[in-house]
């Protein structure tokens, strides 16, 4: 039965290990690359060590790699690729009615489906792990710099959930519609509207976002690794209250590019604040659980009622 179930799979899984090593082709030189400049313009010094004198260099690190970083964002529909794949093979079976034969085997229904669903999630996670790995591996300088939410769909637990979703939605339309086509189109837009959705509107707001206010210039370091909203940075005097005009003024050290003496600042007792609302950092693993397991939910739901459909309404 594994046998029979392999070689009906195996074209499917094979184009998804080609496309997996598409991606492989691309992330291995580049992430080598980027990896070089973060060694060779000691970038990892500024991390250990961050101070004022780090900003501007750490900021031209990140922006050197953002026409890359936005190329490889396309591969946030990797997942629904490789999943709608893996599960096309079993929906083929429901189009084309040969599932009426395996069930006139010696192999019961039940065994025959769970061998099947078995091999469609051991594929799934199989290839969303070397895809994690990878990503995680290209993003490491990155999310050194900028912490780990900027490739928040790439890393972690979520990429694992986000393969099995797409595979079971393409399963669950598919014993219903019976139409493979249909089913893997229709899956392909509920997976991107429902990805979209959660990171734009439900993903924020997990946990309720911090606000704070700063007087102290390092403190907006600390912000390099957490999930910002929000920031503007103001000039108040220590009692926090507004701070005249003309002070301000007799401390730019350069008029046209508003340049300020901080020594000049600190001599008028004008300190720079920083108001920000923002995820810290501290909460990547928590947020990777709960979309993780929003995700995983979905697809146990999915997967039983395929399970459901098929022994209950076809025959």
């Amino acid at each position: 039965m594994i046998w029979v179930t392999w070689r009906q799979q195996r074209t499917e899984t094979l184009i998804a290990a080609l496309l997996l090593g598409l991606v492989v082709a691309l992330l291995v030189p580049t992430g080598l690359h980027i990896a070089s400049v973060y060694d060779s313009e000691g970038i990892a010094a500024c991390v250990a060590k961050p101070s004022l004198d780090c900003g501007g260099q750490l900021d031209q690190f990140v922006s050197r790699w953002d026409s890359l970083v936005n190329a490889v964002g396309w591969l946030n529909l990797v997942p629904a690729l490789i999943g709608s794949l893996v599960a096309m093979p079993l929906v083929l079976e429901f189009e084309r009615g040969t599932f009426r034969l395996a069930w006139t085997q010696s192999v019961t229904r039940d065994r025959w489906l769970a061998i099947r669903i078995a091999l469609i999630v051991g594929t799934c996670v199989a290839a969303a792990a070397l895809l994690t790995g990878l990503m995680t591996w290209w993003r490491g300088p990155l999310d050194d710099v900028n912490g780990r939410f900027d490739g928040f769909d790439f890393e972690g637990l979520v990429p694992f959930a986000y393969t099995l979703f797409a595979a079971a939605l393409v399963v669950a339309l598919g014993v219903v519609l019976r139409r493979s086509a249909a089913a893997v189109g229709l899956a392909f837009v509920t997976f991107i509207a429902l990805r979209v959705g959660i990171a734009t509107w439900a993903r924020p707001h997990y946990l309720a976002p911090l606000h704070e206010t700063s007087t102290t210039g390092p403190a907006g370091l600390a912000l390099r690794d957490a999930w910002v909203f929000t920031e503007r940075g103001d000039l108040r005097t220590a009692a926090g209250t507004p701070v005249d005009p003309l002070a301000v003024r007799g401390c730019l050290t350069d008029p046209g590019a508003k340049r300020l003496d901080n020594a000049c600042l600190d001599r008028h007792g004008i300190v720079e604040t920083l108001t920000a609302t923002y995820q810290p950092g501290s909460r990547f693993w928590l947020f990777q659980a709960i979309e993780a397991g929003m995700f995983a939910a979905l697809t146990l739901a999915l997967l039983a009622f395929a399970v459901w459909w098929i022994r209950k309404r076809i025959s």
